[in-house]
């Protein structure tokens, strides 16, 4: 078996991954249409970030890690890559919404 790629107490730095719940905070700012590059760029790197920390997942899983090593990668990568990924849709609908509101102002 290959040495742990961290010890047991590194599992709960993945818990730090929750800060990203902060990018609610960006609701006012996709509501109102700005910022879109950005938000989705945002977006874009956190699934990226998910789906890198599941293919690290499966790379500890057949390496034979320790489950206090695979679970965590495992765990937080599907949270943040499929969570992310369904909330691009909404991001996407919600500037699309707001380019309508603002054709739809300019032309009263």
């Amino acid at each position: 078996m290959m040495e742990a790629w961290f010890p047991p107490d590194g599992a709960y730095y993945f818990a730090s991954a929750s800060l990203l719940c902060l990018t609610a905070l960006a609701a006012p700012t996709i509501a109102k249409g700005r910022r879109r590059t950005l938000i989705v760029g945002i977006w874009g790197a956190v699934i990226a970030l998910g789906l890198g920390l599941l293919g690290l997942g499966g790379l500890a899983l057949i390496g034979h890690q320790p489950g206090y090593v695979v679970t965590p990668l495992l765990a937080t990568g599907l949270v943040m890559s499929v969570g992310y990924g369904v909330s691009l849709l909404f991001v996407l609908r919600a500037y699309r919404m707001a380019e309508r509101r603002r054709v739809a102002a300019r032309e009263l």
